[in-house]
């Protein structure tokens, strides 16, 4: 048995499977970026049909995200509810640049949308609910905006990954040979 072929065959496998890691942890991003779409979906429907104080629809939503794969930012959303409850009078947005100041940096959201999940709290500033709604309504929309454009960017960027991956374990392989 040559070896020689063995080992150009397993470097285009390890090449193609370094592209693969890469196409795993752009869906990484992308899954992350809907998660978050769908919370401020959440918060607008709640805000809009339950007319509940926003540190109880955190609360709702942390219960609900509770043990799923999801249950990190639950937990993160719950104690926003719980620290916005405890008598303390610390406002929205200056617990949710600290939490999720913090969730954001154990994921890898791109910097445009970290940012703009970052500012949501100037969504949730009206003292009128239905304004407030409105506000956070159209804040999900454009969240769930860039999840779409985010999707279409990921299928193109993977299959170039993808071709630069297996072609660079080719030519390793055929300069090796």
């Amino acid at each position: 048995m040559n070896w020689s072929y063995l080992g150009a065959c397993l470097l285009l496998v390890g090449s193609a499977g370094a592209g693969m890691c890469v196409c795993q942890e752009r869906k990484q991003r992308l899954y992350q970026l809907s998660l978050f779409a769908g919370v401020f979906e959440q918060i607008a429907v709640e805000m809009g049909y339950s007319r509940i104080s926003l540190p109880e629809i955190f609360l709702e939503l942390s219960e609900k995200m509770d043990g799923g794969p999801d249950g990190k930012l639950g937990e993160t959303l719950g104690r926003i509810g719980r620290r916005m409850e405890d008598g303390r009078g610390q406002g929205v947005e200056k617990l949710w640049q600290e939490e999720i100041g913090a969730y954001l940096e154990d994921v890898r959201i791109p910097k445009p949308q970290r940012e703009k999940i970052l500012i949501f709290p100037r969504a949730v500033w009206y003292p009128d609910g239905q304004r407030q709604q409105a506000a956070v309504l159209a804040f999900s929309e454009e969240m769930e905006q860039a999840v779409q454009d985010a999707r279409r960017r990921r299928r193109e960027e993977d299959r170039v990954t993808m071709a630069l991956g297996v072609a660079a374990g080719c030519l390793l392989a055929i300069l090796l040979l």
